[in-house]
């Protein structure tokens, strides 16, 4: 079960070609350089990805905005065409005529009776 240890011995004088031997050690592992650049693209991934969902936001936001202003253009357009359309109404000679005499007590002549000119004074 256990073994015994080998008593230690006095070093024995080395031939020339063992002393050009030496013991190699394993050199320490480094860290991996693939892994913190894995993991900087990983990070810049995800901070590419919030960008564009913060700019998605910005872009709904402002067509919700736009889509409101269209909306508003539409009214005031039908507004104005409204309001153009009883302006020609109210400017036609009919309706000119009836609140004329209706409104204003107005009555059409029997006979109308052109003025003529005189001639200016010389100078």
């Amino acid at each position: 079960m256990n073994r015994p240890q080998p008593s230690p011995q006095a070093p024995t004088p080395r031939s020339r070609r063992e002393a050009h031997l030496r013991v190699v050690t394993r050199p320490r592992a480094k860290p991996l350089r693939i892994g913190r650049i894995g993991l900087a693209v990983v990070f810049a991934l995800f901070v590419g990805l919030f960008v564009i969902g913060v700019l998605q936001a910005v872009v709904t936001e402002a067509q919700g905005r736009i889509d409101q202003l269209n909306d508003r253009m539409t009214e005031a357009t039908a507004a104005d065409r409204e309001l153009r359309l009883r302006r020609a109404q109210l400017l036609s000679p009919a309706v000119l005529r009836t609140e004329a005499r209706d409104r204003l007590g107005m009555v059409t002549p029997t006979t109308i009776v052109y003025l003529v000119p005189s001639e200016a004074p010389a100078p």
